[in-house]
C-alpha cells in the first residue's frame, strides 16, 4: 500500500486529514467515525470492521494505524484511482509489495475473470491480514504469493514489524522491528512460463525497487509492463541503490517516467525521474508500446512544484 501506509508511519506527526485525505467526507463524518472507532476497538466481534474502497471489501483491523486510517478517513489516493485506469479486462498486474492487499482487490476487480493478479508479500503477519481480504472478496483471479521480490531467488534474513505497517524491509528505516527468514524470488522467475503477456507492475518495496528491476530484465524484455513505484531515494540508499540504478535498466528499453498529479493523472518527467514532492514519492515508468493506453491519462498541464513536461 503506497499513501495510507506513509501516513501511519510512526515519525510522522498526527493531524486530522483535509477534505482530500477524507475522501471528500465532511469533518463532522470523520469525527463520529472516530468516536465509533474507539468504541469498536473495545470489543473483539466489532473491532475489525470491513471498509469498501473501490469495490474492494477490506477488513480494517482497528488495532492498527492503518485499519484505523482506513475506518476513519478511507482510502482513496490518487494512486489507487488511478491503477484501475492503467489495467484492461483481462491483463496480467502484479503488487509487489501487497501488504494487506488493497491494490490487489482493486487490481483484481479491473482485470476481472479473465485476468490475473499475482499478489506478492513477504511479511507472514501482514500475509495473513492479506489471505483475509482474499477470503472477503472470492476473487478467482486473484493469487497469493508469501515472497520478496529482489535480483536473485532464495532465502534471506528480513524485517517485520506490527503487521500491515509496510515498514517491512530488507534494511528499514527503523531498528525496532524483528528478523525472519524468507522466500525471496525475482519478477523473472516470478512470471517464467505465463502465456500472456503483464501489463502492469507495482512496485512498493522499501527500497529494494532497483535491485528487483535487475531481476526483471528478461520480464521487460518479453512483455515491456507499465510500473508503477515508489521512489524513495533514502529507502534505496540503503540498500545500496539509487534512481540512477532503475533509469539504467529501464532507459535503454525507451522508458518515460510520469508523476501522478493529485487529479489521478500523468504529467511527464524530465531530468533524473525524482518525483517532484517528496510527500508523494510514487511514479509511473512507462515504455513506448503503452503509449496508447496512457493517452487518455497525461494531463494537460503540468501540476506545481516539480520539473515536469507533458510533451
Amino acid at each position: 500500500m503506497i499513501a495510507a501506509i506513509r501516513a501511519a508511519r510512526p515519525s510522522r506527526a498526527p493531524r486530522f486529514p483535509d477534505r482530500m485525505s477524507r475522501c471528500g467526507r465532511s469533518a463532522a463524518w470523520s469525527a463520529w467515525r472516530i468516536g465509533a472507532s474507539l468504541a469498536r476497538r473495545r470489543s473483539a466481534g466489532l473491532s475489525r470492521p470491513v471498509v469498501r474502497i473501490q469495490g474492494a471489501r477490506v477488513r480494517a483491523d482497528l488495532h492498527t494505524p492503518l485499519g484505523l486510517s482506513l475506518y476513519r478517513y478511507g482510502f482513496c489516493s490518487p494512486e489507487v484511482r488511478l491503477l484501475p485506469q492503467l489495467l484492461l479486462p483481462g491483463d496480467i498486474f502484479i503488487d509487489g509489495g501487497a501488504n494487506i492487499g488493497v491494490f490487489s482487490l482493486i487490481g483484481a476487480l479491473a482485470v476481472g475473470p479473465t485476468g490475473r493478479v499475482l499478489a506478492c508479500e513477504p511479511a507472514p503477519g501482514t500475509m495473513a491480514l492479506l489471505r483475509a481480504n482474499a477470503g472477503e472478496n472470492q476473487l478467482a483471479s486473484l493469487e497469493l504469493h508469501e515472497v520478496a521480490l529482489s535480483d536473485c531467488p532464495g532465502r534471506a534474513r528480513f524485517t517485520v514489524f506490527d503487521a500491515g505497517s509496510g515498514l517491512a524491509s530488507f534494511a528499514p528505516e527503523h531498528a525496532a522491528g524483528r528478523q525472519v527468514d524468507v522466500s525471496v524470488t525475482t519478477l523473472d522467475a516470478l512470471t517464467e512460463g505465463l502465456d500472456s503477456p503483464v501489463s502492469v507492475v507495482k512496485l512498493d518495496i522499501e527500497g529494494a525497487e532497483a535491485k528487483a528491476l535487475r531481476g526483471a530484465r528478461a520480464l521487460i524484455a518479453r512483455h515491456a509492463p507499465i510500473f508503477l513505484m515508489e521512489i524513495e531515494p533514502e529507502h534505496l540508499a540503503r540498500q545500496d541503490s539509487s534512481i540512477r540504478d532503475i533509469r539504467a535498466v529501464l532507459e535503454p528499453e525507451g522508458y518515460a517516467a510520469y508523476a501522478i498529479t493529485p487529479a489521478a493523472r500523468l504529467a511527464r518527467l524530465t531530468g533524473d525521474w525524482q518525483p517532484p514532492d517528496a510527500q508523494a514519492p510514487n511514479v509511473v515508468l512507462a515504455p513506448p508500446s503503452h503509449t496508447a493506453r496512457l493517452s487518455g491519462i497525461v494531463a494537460s498541464a503540468d501540476p506545481p512544484g516539480g520539473a515536469l513536461s507533458t510533451g
